[in-house]
């Protein structure tokens, strides 16, 4: 009886032991909260609009990453109409084109250029509260970046018909900004022409 006993309580530890473990994954990308989502979902604050691939930077074999924007425009002082930066000079880096180099780029900028309401600021600035959860780590998007943005913009929503500045600089008196208003491809615009600004972040 006594060795009936113990096999009992050993059988109904075993059924618990597997039950506990019977939905967890070794599969990364089934563990991953980001796995089901896709282009054009409500996610961590704004609204996805891109999901990395192989090859770019920011990819992870196995994980779900990719570039959230926000819904809104950001402003200055009432303004929607916002300059690259207030001086006409070269930054040290905020030359990255691709999809993942955004970030860096705003860094970049802030570092050579921070005065009040450039679009670097105004997007590194941006901060919003979800669910208890604060987002602050936004950014100016880079070229590519951009213009993958411009490629969703009817998904996303909340675009105004005019220019977007990118974070890509050109020159020491120009960056790239793309049309909005008929999607023509980039174009070079001095630093200190007014245009609109679109803060996006990585998840």
């Amino acid at each position: 009886m006594k060795h009936l006993k113990q096999l009992l309580f050993l059988s109904i530890l075993c059924s618990l032991v597997l039950f506990t473990n019977c939905g967890d994954s070794d599969d990364p990308v089934a563990n991953d909260p980001a796995a089901d989502i896709a282009i054009g979902d409500a996610y961590q604050g704004g609204i996805v609009f891109y999901i990395f691939k192989e090859g770019d930077l920011g990819y992870t074999a196995g994980e779900v990453h990719g570039i959230i924007s926000s819904k809104i425009d950001q402003k200055w002082e009432g303004s929607d109409r916002i300059v690259w930066c207030s001086q006409e000079n070269m930054i040290s880096g905020a030359d990255g084109t691709e999809v993942g180099t955004g970030l860096q780029n705003t860094l970049d900028i802030l570092a050579d250029c921070n005065s009040a309401g450039i679009a670097a600021k105004l997007t590194s600035d941006y901060e919003l509260i979800e669910n208890g959860v604060t987002y602050d780590d936004w950014f100016l998007p880079s070229k590519d970046e951009m213009d993958e943005l411009y490629s969703n913009k009817d998904t996303i929503g909340g675009f105004s018909v005019y220019f977007y500045w990118s974070s890509t600089e050109v020159s020491s008196e120009n960056a790239w900004s793309i049309n909005y208003t008929n999607g023509l491809p980039n174009e070079r615009y001095s630093k200190k022409s007014t245009m609109l600004v679109r803060a996006v972040r990585y998840f």
